[in-house]
């Protein structure tokens, strides 16, 4: 067997891994990086192989840097089926439809500014476009389409053979909605390899999720490290935190609490702990809005789900579905034109937009509009990739651009980054530390190397055999 690693080595975004055997291709995710606009760019264009040669992808869950290039996968010559949860299907149907549109919005964007570089040189004839400076989205809408019906769903811990000789299933991750860590046998001439990929694993005590089940034994690993060497609160600061963060915004009595927040996952959380504080009648008097269409539809789609709840979060369900203290405060909006109304609105409002690293969608408006304001704070509740704005405001920066403009940032920054839905350093310990005995292989990917590198030494102390940390897309000869 042979492993390569196309994405997500040293950095959190753009996972996808390869497995080869016996003539047989098989992807593990295949996510788009995100970061900086114009490297993001350059990063994602190309696979590093040929996508014509790929015989099935196995996808883990349904995030964008983990799924975000299916489409583009299926526009230059992937003809196989992409194999899923059912929750990881539904949500790839409006999350790979909304990053076609941020890709046309992107090319769109990134033509005007070459254009007013090129005028401002002289290249650039007026009111026309030079074909050479074009640049083209990675994939369209029409090519989410003809990817979809390929996409087929399988339920937890079912066994299926998408390549003669190579089974999967998925077990429970935890980690978002449908999402899942892949339990695989490949039979080889030499015989059966077992491998383990934890795509995402998520946290115990999570709100609405399960736990996620324990790892197997396996001979090779391939485990996410995101916050390898960090702990995470317990949830239940968290909570105390975000009533007080809210507390704030009704003693001002004016402005915004914005909470950039994944479209997926992170939103719904946050709404579930508004939820309890309501009803627990410990909630500020102050409004709440979901401004992101993406955000309004997944949160749909997670209801539609509840076959993934854990016994409390059905409990809450039920009880949503007969009582109004938080829904009557609660308001989604659709339109863009329902959006810039929010700006007019003097009223004191709890503002939960995507995306969660501030590097598209609706947030950066409204951030445009308040960061210079001390009236408006700001809630950093998720992981802030290298080169993002996100990154950027948590590292405390006193001037950020946004749109092309600089602003002052006068607003209050409060990390919370406790409500992480990945594993800290000592949950994935507790998860990897029993399975060291058979494995003879660990890959650590999806983290940055200040993170996985302390804890590759642990695990190396923790009696893993070998442990490596990609750097690139090097073959990896395993077991």
């Amino acid at each position: 067997m042979e492993l390569r690693f196309y994405g997500a080595t040293g950095t959190t975004t753009g996972s996808c891994h390869l497995i080869r055997s016996e003539g047989r291709s098989v992807l593990l995710d295949c996510g788009l990086f995100q970061g900086r606009r114009e490297e993001s760019r350059k990063r994602n264009e190309r696979f590093g192989f040929d996508p014509q040669t790929i015989d099935a992808v196995v996808l883990s869950h349904a995030h964008i840097d983990h799924s975000g290039k299916l489409p583009m996968l299926t526009r230059q010559g992937f003809a196989g089926q992409v194999h899923a949860t059912r929750a990881s299907r539904d949500l790839c149907a409006v999350l790979l439809a909304d990053s076609a549109h941020i890709q046309l919005q992107d090319a769109e964007f990134m033509n005007r500014q070459r254009w007013r570089a090129a005028r401002e040189r002289g290249e650039a004839p007026p009111g026309r476009h030079l074909p050479r400076h074009e640049v083209q989205p990675l994939y369209l809408e029409e090519d989410v389409q003809e990817l979809m019906p390929r996409m087929r769903s399988h339920e937890y811990g079912a066994w299926f053979e998408p390549l003669p000789g190579m089974r999967f299933r998925f077990r429970d991750a935890g980690h978002i909605l449908g999402s899942a860590w892949v339990e695989a046998e490949i039979r080889e001439k030499h015989g059966l390899s077992r491998l383990v990929f934890t795509g995402d694993y998520g946290r115990f005590h999570q709100p609405i999720l399960r736990d996620p089940e324990p790892l197997s034994e396996a001979d090779v690993l391939i485990s996410e490290s995101t916050y390898g060497n960090r702990k995470h609160p317990p949830f239940q600061d968290l909570e105390g935190e975000l009533r007080a963060a809210v507390e704030r915004l009704e003693k001002r009595g004016r402005g915004r609490l914005l909470i950039p927040a994944f479209a997926v996952g992170r939103t719904q959380n946050i709404l579930y702990d508004f939820a309890r504080l309501c009803r627990a009648g410990s909630c500020p008097n102050v409004r709440f809005v979901v401004d992101s269409p993406l955000a309004t539809a997944a949160t749909r789609i997670v209801y539609e789900h509840p076959e993934c709840f854990d016994a409390e979060a059905l409990a809450q369900y039920r009880t949503l579905q007969e009582e109004n203290s938080f829904r009557s405060r609660l308001v989604f909006t659709h339109s863009v034109e329902e959006s810039k109304a929010l700006n007019d609105d003097p009223r004191p409002t709890v503002l939960i937009s995507a995306s969660g690293m501030m590097e598209s969608g609706r947030i950066l408006h409204h951030l445009a509009w308040n960061v210079s304001s001390p009236e408006a704070e700001i809630l950093i509740v998720g992981y802030q990739a290298e080169h993002t704005l996100g990154r950027r405001l948590l590292e405390g920066a006193s001037e950020v651009r946004i749109f092309g403009m600089m602003h002052r940032v006068r607003a209050r920054v409060t990390p919370m980054l406790g409500f992480s839905a990945h594993a800290d350093r000592d949950e994935l310990l507790a998860a990897l530390v029993p399975v060291a005995g058979r494995a003879r292989a660990l890959f650590l990917v999806h983290g940055e190397n200040d993170q996985r590198a302390p804890l590759a030494e642990e695990l190396r102390r923790s009696g893993f055999q070998r442990v490596e940390m990609p750097e690139g897309p090097e073959r990896y000869r395993v077991p």
